[in-house]
């Protein structure tokens, strides 16, 4: 094997007694999640595309939170509102908009944050062409978009 692969996720996934919900975890962590009702699941549970929404809200919180932070100060308060936006018609992703509200910051310190996590966050830049991202930044000074 070669001693510079690392295993960054190890999931186990199973069918549950409920159709269309599925157990997702990895011995630690247990997460529940349904099939679309498009697709015959029963919708109430996260979806994928919550999940996958989550995982970049996640990454995003983690990076705004201490990003260019100085030792000894503590971290930032972020809180992020995200949802996926598409027509009815057509079969991609749509846009996720994220609306982030970050204390202790100016507007360009807020720009370089975003751009700070689009370089080192490597779920966004996966998926960046099949899942744009709008970043609306609202910080104590102004709103920028």
């Amino acid at each position: 094997m070669n001693d510079r692969i690392v295993v960054a996720s190890n999931i186990h996934g199973r069918m549950t007694d409920v159709r269309g919900r599925y157990e997702l975890g990895d011995g630690v962590f247990e997460i529940l999640s349904d099939g679309s009702v498009r697709s015959g699941g029963p919708g109430s549970e996260a979806s994928s595309l919550d999940l996958l929404v989550a995982s970049l809200v996640s990454c995003a919180l983690n990076a705004f939170r201490q990003d260019f932070v100085e030792a000894g100060e503590p971290d930032r308060h972020v809180e992020i509102f995200a949802r996926v936006e598409r027509r009815l018609e057509g079969d991609y992703l749509g846009t996720l908009i994220m609306e982030c509200f970050i204390d202790a910051i100016d507007p360009r310190g807020a720009d370089e944050l975003v751009l700070e996590y689009k370089k080192r966050c490597r779920i966004y830049n996966a998926l960046k062409d099949s899942l744009p991202v709008v970043f609306v930044l609202h910080t104590p000074d102004s709103v920028i978009r």
